[in-house]
């Protein structure tokens, strides 16, 4: 099933960009805001994960994210947007602090409701976990619904580099 799904997802993003408005800003952890331009288009591979610590199967994904982010630094990174679910509101600042300091996350995270990490990205948020990924040039190049697995993450890499 995953390859069938993988493969649609691939012909659907095949050329999808970032958001032709990049200056759509997020608040972060720090309190400071961001841009998506700041971190796609720099030469590395970038997950975008929207997500919610209310949210089991995102919790389930962690692991993955972690280690994906930590794997190779300088040449791939995750960027959470985290968003209260199930509503997709805006999250509790202080709550997710605590969360991602009790729960290690060491990858730049940014406040969102669901509104606004659809115009961040460029594409509908509807589900979490969502991971988009984007190509070192900027490019977004796959929409993965659900948990993504560091196979998965591994097979959009070796997909996308290829081309």
């Amino acid at each position: 099933m995953r390859p069938v799904l993988f493969l649609l997802l691939t012909i659907w993003c095949s050329g999808a960009a970032a958001s032709d408005d990049q200056t759509q800003t997020l608040v972060g952890l720090n309190g400071e805001s961001h841009t998506l331009a700041e971190y796609v288009g720099r030469g590395q591979w970038v997950m975008v994960n929207v997500w919610s610590p209310g949210c089991s199967h995102c919790l389930t994904e962690l692991p993955t994210l972690r280690a994906f982010h930590r794997r190779d630094e300088g040449g791939a990174m995750v960027l959470g947007i985290a968003v209260d679910y199930p509503g997709f509101g805006y999250p509790n600042h202080e709550e997710l602090g605590t969360f991602a300091a009790e729960n290690d996350i060491d990858f730049p995270l940014l406040l969102a409701d669901g509104e606004a990490a659809s115009a961040f990205v460029g594409d509908r948020v509807d589900i979490v976990p969502l991971t988009f990924a984007f190509h070192p040039d900027g490019r977004m190049v796959a929409r993965w619904h659900g948990v993504i697995t560091l196979p998965d993450i591994n097979e959009i890499i070796r997909d996308f580099t290829r081309r």
